[in-house]
């Protein structure tokens, strides 16, 4: 039993790192991005494992208001995006209060989950849209998926 407690202390010590991201490129937000954290993550570019889930906490100041705001996510595999499931779709209600008011500096958090299981180097691109299907926040992050 004691064994058993150990493994999954270090599983949750292992699981919890976060890392802010430094080296990403902005891709036409209409917002101030101040802080982009990836978890579990520990370095740039962030090492992802299949079918692990990742979440994204975005803290941002918008520069004008938006009534609503959507969630999506793309993995970019040699130039060819690939739609991932985000998590929720809707921003709304899950860290992020709606309207969303210019000027007022929020965090919203997204989460995604690796689904493809083989390695290879990818650009991860993250979006919160409008009900204009306008980009609010728009990045793009270098990752590599490998093997467990």
């Amino acid at each position: 039993m004691l064994k058993l407690v150990v493994v999954f202390a270090i599983y949750c010590v292992a699981t919890s790192f976060a890392v802010t991201l430094t080296r990403y490129i902005d891709c036409g937000s209409k917002a101030e991005i101040h802080s982009i954290v990836l978890e579990p993550c520990n370095s740039e570019p962030c090492i992802i494992h299949p079918l692990q889930d990742y979440t994204t906490h975005v803290t941002f100041t918008p520069r004008i208001t938006h009534q609503s705001a959507y969630n999506f996510a793309t993995g970019i595999i040699a130039g060819v995006p690939t739609p991932v499931n985000a998590s929720p779709i809707n921003a709304c209600g899950n860290g992020l209060t709606c309207p969303i008011q210019a000027g007022l500096q929020q965090t919203y958090t997204a989460t995604v989950q690796c689904p493809i299981v083989k390695p290879l180097r990818l650009a991860a691109k993250s979006e919160l849209k409008d009900e204009n299907n306008e980009d609010i926040i728009c990045f793009v992050f270098p990752a590599m998926i490998v093997k467990y």
